[in-house]
């Protein structure tokens, strides 16, 4: 009998910790006019993001211009990043929406509406609290007119952003980063953020959002004395923490299993008592 409660027992207990605890990056696909971002499941938020380019000038006419391109950073990420207790995606990986140039002079806007995002307080916005990240901005290549709007689609003129919490390198092998970027502002709610002095490696910068935001707004700009054709751009990510656990059917199965054998036992030792 005791041997039949503990394999009970064990059944749930295994069933609960089989159970997938997520915290990771939105996934984009698509551009580079139009690309998709989706909050992966397991997560607290849910649903999916839409980011659009507009405006484009190119700098350089003899290269074809360019936009919006999924990047995925790892799997050799920094000790530096692990210290955070950002959980990366599936495999160690970071995924991101690459905002990128082929050279000097390019520019675009790029707006991301959340609409389509669930799951937190209030429905289709990125919550406030929320962490995004700046992936390797480098010299020159700068973000000018960052703004947001509210649940509305009203600009929002108060600071909506807390910058940064961090700046590391996140790839491995690890560099001492020479500084995060210049984040000017808010001026009416708008910010601006201009490229490192000198490029290096994969940096991290991290912020949080201090509002709900539906969208959020920027336009890309390579300025001059930069890269020229050499190409690059930074890319911005989205963080979402761990959802509310529920059992996968196999983790259920165990758990069901356990119950009902717990049960039986019990029904078993009320008749032999009887």
């Amino acid at each position: 009998m005791h041997t039949l409660r503990f394999l009970a027992l064990w059944l749930i207990l295994i069933g609960f910790i089989a159970t997938p605890l997520h915290a990771e990056w939105m996934v984009f696909t698509g551009g580079p006019t139009v690309a998709t971002g989706v909050w992966p499941g397991g997560t607290a938020l849910s649903g999916t993001a839409i980011a659009k380019q507009s405006n484009v000038v190119n700098g350089n006419l003899a290269t074809l211009p360019i936009g919006l391109l999924p990047i995925t950073v790892g799997p050799a990420l920094s000790p530096a990043y692990f210290a955070t207790s950002l959980v990366p995606n599936p495999g160690s990986l970071v995924t991101s929406l690459g905002t990128p140039y082929n050279d000097t002079g390019d520019t675009y806007h790029v707006s991301i509406d959340f609409s389509g995002t669930t799951g937190g307080p209030n429905p289709n916005v990125l919550p406030a609290g929320s962490i995004f990240a700046i992936l390797d901005l480098d010299i020159t290549e700068n973000y000018r007119k960052i703004f947001a709007t509210d649940s509305s689609n009203s600009l929002i003129t108060t600071p909506w952003i807390s910058a940064p919490i961090a700046n590391f390198d996140m790839n491995n092998p690890q560099v001492v980063p020479p500084g995060p970027p210049t984040l000017l502002g808010p001026s009416g709610g708008v910010y601006g953020m201009f490229g490192i002095a000198s490029n290096y490696d994969i940096g991290m910068w991290l912020f949080k959002t201090t509002q709900d935001v539906k969208t959020i707004n920027f336009e890309m700009e390579v300025g001059v004395g930069g890269n020229t054709i050499a190409g690059g751009g930074a890319t911005w990510a989205f963080y979402t923490p761990p959802g509310v656990i529920v059992p996968e059917p196999s983790s259920m199965l165990l758990i069901v299993c356990g119950l009902g054998l717990g049960i039986t036992i019990r029904r078993r030792g009320e008749a032999i008592r009887s």
